[in-house]
């Protein structure tokens, strides 16, 4: 199969005769002179490898592509090529997704290397894209998961040098699947402890940091108390190395956070799927013959990303929409991320610009707790925040431990949001 390469330079005769070159040695080759054009080539092309150039309108422009189509295609292979580009401005390409970074002047020493990372990077983009489909298959219905595809996930994970994207999807699906087995472990080290730490105390403090405990889901209570307990044991905002429990910290203030949200939400998500003017509307902000998001409402996405950083990408919006499709009334959304992502969609009003005219969202999910469409956008960063916080595979640099005070505060914060959500 013939490989596609995505050629982006505001240089016409540069990219004339790259594309020369890579026709010459049997790549099919289409071009782009900026970054939003290339987004638009990404959308209808789906080349297998993106060449850019660094500078272009701007002296980054590159750079904003790369992140751009990365947020669209997490696993797409991106080389960077640069004129004039910096030490610093290499290893951002690098931190932003690019697997090469290449000096302009020297493409004709190094064209053989380029054709040689095309090819590697091809390979690798295909074993990618496998290993993510059984990653999502997984985890589209997370509570069904079978041990052989546990197994899977754990092998995923365990494998040197695995991409970061599948690592920490990986790493998702994986807890979500063990939910049950790890909540049940965590009761028997509770019990193993005996009154160690006391319950009562626990839940006595609590109350006074959030007064609307009294009104939570017993569910959310207890995985909150366990929480706290787990919490208390590593030595609380000063962890302590010989009692870790990091992990198990994370996913019970996690699942506490995530429990109470569905179970506020629960009526308004329900009316929402079942209502067949929410999956019509789901169906138009798709790409009919793509399937991805359609490109307006994908710019518009990624308008909003400029603003506030969201911790999810377009591609993870677009599985999310792909599953409601599946599942309709029957889909639940699988973590806080998914939870997120409804509410930034649907549980705000807002505009999208089309061909034709703008369309308008109008809070579909009619949320009303908070004072502005600006609150809800923050409380739906918190909850996506909150799971990105747990996952040890997102910036591996800072230790579980190191996060746990971080993951505890945005818990919380979201508990106190949450208990204005009817």
């Amino acid at each position: 199969m013939t490989t596609k390469v995505l050629i982006v330079d505001d240089n016409e005769p540069y990219r004339t005769a790259f594309r020369r070159n890579l026709t010459i040695q049997s790549y099919d080759v289409v071009e782009a002179e900026n970054a939003e054009e290339a987004v638009r080539v990404h959308e209808q092309e789906k080349p297998d490898i993106v060449v850019t150039d660094l500078s272009m309108r701007t002296p980054t422009e590159g750079l904003d592509l790369i992140r751009s189509i990365k947020q669209v295609d997490p696993l797409i292979p991106v080389v960077m090529i640069s004129a004039v580009g910096t030490f610093e401005e290499g290893s951002l390409a690098k931190e932003f997704g690019a697997e090469r970074v290449l000096t302009k002047q020297r493409i004709d020493e190094q064209i053989e290397e380029l054709y040689k990372a095309i090819e590697q990077a091809k390979s690798a983009g295909a074993r990618h894209r496998e290993l993510r489909g059984k990653i999502e298959s997984i985890s589209g219905d997370p509570e069904t998961a079978s041990a052989d595809s546990i197994a899977q996930l754990r092998e995923i994970i365990a494998t040197p040098g695995q991409h970061p994207v599948l690592l920490a999807e990986a790493y998702d699906a994986l807890t979500a699947a063990n939910a049950r087995e790890i909540r049940r472990a965590l009761e028997e080290e509770i019990q193993k402890q005996g009154g160690e730490i006391s319950m009562e105390e626990i839940e006595a403090a609590l109350k006074e940091e959030l007064p609307e405990l009294r009104r939570f889901a017993p569910e959310t209570v207890k995985e909150l108390k366990t929480a706290e307990y787990f919490f208390r044991r590593q030595g609380g905002d000063n962890p302590q190395p010989e009692a870790d429990f990091s992990r198990n910290v994370g996913f019970s203030y996690c699942f506490a956070v995530e429990n109470e949200a569905k179970t506020r939400l629960r009526r308004k998500l329900n009316r929402f799927l079942s209502d067949s003017g929410s999956i019509k509307m789901i169906k138009d902000l798709l790409d009919p013959k793509t399937r991805q998001l359609d490109l307006f409402y994908h710019q518009a996405l990624l308008r909003l990303q400029q603003n506030i950083q969201f911790d999810f990408t377009i591609d993870n919006v677009r599985q999310v929409f792909q599953r409601i499709l599946e599942h309709e009334s029957r889909y639940k959304p699988d973590g806080l991320k998914a939870l997120g992502i409804m509410i930034v969609c649907f549980g705000r009003t807002y505009e999208v610009p089309t061909m034709k005219a703008k369309k308008r969202i109008a809070n579909p999910l009619n949320i009303k707790a908070f004072d502005s469409d600006d609150e809800t956008l923050h409380f739906a960063h918190l909850l996506v925040s909150l799971q990105h916080y747990r996952n040890p595979y997102i910036h591996p640099e800072i230790s579980d431990m190191e996060k746990v005070s971080k993951i505890r505060e945005t818990a919380i914060e979201c508990l106190k949001r949450i208990s204005a959500l009817t």
